[in-house]
């Protein structure tokens, strides 16, 4: 089921901000010593966090979801 869960996460995940791009080309271009591949990781991990919480207040609430979440 978790699977099948982060599948779907995957396909309605939020947009990257402004705040977001930035803080990944100041840890991949302007920064020599962190890791580039550690940096994308976090940046994802970011986005799927931001994704399910939104998801789950929305539930939480009985809202319905968003339109441009795609689901």
């Amino acid at each position: 089921m978790r699977g099948e869960r982060d599948g779907l996460l995957k396909s309605v995940l939020l947009p990257l901000s402004t705040t977001a791009i930035r803080g990944l080309l100041a840890a991949t271009v302007l920064s020599r010593v962190v890791d580039v591949g550690a940096a994308i990781t976090r940046a994802l991990w970011r986005q799927v966090h931001l994704s399910r919480a939104l998801i789950s207040h929305y539930r939480r609430r009985g809202d319905p979801l968003p339109h441009d979440l795609g689901m």
